[in-house]
């Protein structure tokens, strides 16, 4: 049943567009960050509600974030550090 839901949305997409599952792709990291507008979130949320590949990546995308983020320490460092990596990029 599940290759049924997910062979609905991997067809292959008219020349110059893109397939949902692409657009979800492209989505994947605004949305683990919550950064995706109201607008990108629904069609997200709707999409990977019917298709397991792309409802698998997402919580893979997720699962990898929060390994990455419990192993990091937030470090202060001083302004002058902020200012001169700020000037140099700029």
């Amino acid at each position: 049943m599940e290759a049924k839901f997910t062979e609905a949305y991997q067809k292959v997409a008219e020349e110059g567009k893109e397939t949902d599952c692409e657009k979800v792709a492209k989505l994947l990291n605004s949305m683990v960050d919550d950064e995706a507008s109201a607008e990108e979130q629904t069609f997200f949320n709707s999409h990977i509600e019917e298709c397991v590949s792309c409802f698998e990546s997402h919580q893979k995308q997720k699962l990898l974030k929060g390994l990455v983020s419990g192993h990091l320490k937030r470090v202060i460092v001083p302004e002058s550090l902020v200012l001169a990596i700020k000037a140099r990029i700029q």
